[in-house]
């Protein structure tokens, strides 16, 4: 049996062949109708492979959006949370599929370092890889959290089902560890901000979002608020919400843990850094420097790219450098001395501002030393702009 089952239109054939390509380098098993579908004689193959597939892929086109056929596979595969669509030619989503992240192949000429094609093939690399998409599976659920650690395995993924339907975004099991915090002496580009460097012990699994919030993710807050962030013309789906002041994500926080009944909130600064360096002490976790095929920084492309873009850190986590600033808890203090060293945020205590709050990781327009993994600036929590938007974290200690 089969790893992937692509769902696609006879007309597009091409293009579904060249992605079995792509896919079968990965060392997956692809099935691939090349059948006419017609009669019956096919019908219960094509069923048991549908079944029997960890994956299915979807090729959205104006074609098979019409086809019964993908339709009927594509509703398999998210009722049972293992559908990852793409779009192929510019259309409408199909009734029903609008709330699902969907990769962006349109015009995708065939490179592998494609936006769209990078995307997809790492959300089915965490899919594929740890039978992605499913909750943590707890034993007991009555009891506290920190007495399952070991059923929280690190890097597992999940999402939280919403009580209006659907489910939250895609989050990370970080696990508990301990790291210098800041900027070493002898960093480049250091500032006096990120002093001085000390140990933060994170004695807790937490989860973190695996990508910053995208606009199908936050325009279902809007639908129950009556919000409407700005996307600058510059599409909304799978791109990173941006336009987001520090109170419009805590509103965000507050109505998805209503909706899912799990604690949501920002991330503190200390959590922020220890899941973005995932367990390196270099400038950025993907060493002493960073380029333009590793994140999107410099203005190289005018604007934001959708999530998962480039590749995950060892954490699983992607876009930790670069595309959007991230807000998180902590308001802003000059320096770290007598910082919290367990990891929780740092609020009103010695001299706190909190009118200004801490925001990490760069955005699409910073230079590639305000994407270092230590460096921090502030932002009044009104702001809102096209460079400002958020990731989720979620605790474990109510079940």
């Amino acid at each position: 049996m089969s790893d992937i089952f692509i769902a696609y239109s006879r007309s597009d054939t091409a293009v579904a062949n060249r992605l079995v390509q792509h896919f079968r380098q990965e060392g997956w098993k692809v099935f691939i109708d090349q059948q006419t579908h017609v009669g019956r004689r096919w019908h219960k193959e094509i069923e048991r492979e549908l079944h029997a597939a960890k994956a299915v892929v979807v090729l959205w086109s104006v074609t098979s959006r019409d086809s019964d056929f993908v339709l009927e596979e594509a509703e398999y595969g998210k009722r049972k949370d293992i559908l990852f669509p793409a779009f192929i030619e510019r259309m409408e989503f199909p009734y029903g599929f609008g709330r699902i992240q969907t990769a962006d192949l349109i015009g995708w000429d065939h490179r592998t370092e494609h936006a769209g094609l990078i995307q997809l093939l790492e959300s089915l690399r965490v899919h594929l890889n740890d039978s992605a998409a499913k909750p943590p599976i707890i034993a007991e659920p009555e009891k506290p959290i920190s007495n399952a650690h070991h059923i929280l395995k690190p890097g597992r993924v999940f999402r939280d089902k919403l009580k209006s339907g659907g489910e939250g975004p895609l989050m990370a099991v970080i696990p508990p560890g301990r790291f210098l915090m800041g900027s070493p002496l002898n960093e480049l580009d250091r500032s006096d901000d990120g002093v001085p460097q000390h140990e933060i012990i994170i004695a807790q699994p937490f989860a973190l979002g695996v990508a910053v919030v995208t606009f199908v993710e936050y325009d279902r807050f809007c639908e129950a608020t009556g919000r409407r962030p700005r996307d600058y013309d510059w599409g909304r789906g799978n791109r990173p919400v941006i336009d987001i002041s520090w109170r419009d994500a805590q509103a965000y926080c507050a109505w998805i843990s209503e909706q899912s009944n799990q604690p949501y909130r920002l991330p503190s600064e200390a959590e922020w850094e220890y899941a973005c360096r995932a367990e390196t002490q270099t400038p950025f976790h993907t060493g002493e420097t960073i380029n333009s095929q590793q994140a999107n920084f410099n203005r190289k492309h005018g604007r934001t790219l959708p999530v998962r873009s480039f590749a995950s850190n060892a954490f699983g986590l992607y876009d930790m450098h670069g595309n959007v600033w991230e807000w998180v808890q902590d308001c802003w203090h000059d320096n770290y001395h007598n910082a919290p060293d367990d990891g929780s945020a740092w609020l009103e205590k010695d001299g706190g501002e909190c009118n200004l709050r801490v925001v990490r990781g760069g955005s699409w327009l910073s230079k590639a030393q305000n994407l270092r993994s230590a460096l921090r600036l502030r932002f009044n929590t009104a702001e809102a702009n096209y460079y400002l938007g958020f990731r989720i974290a979620r605790d474990f200690s109510v079940l």
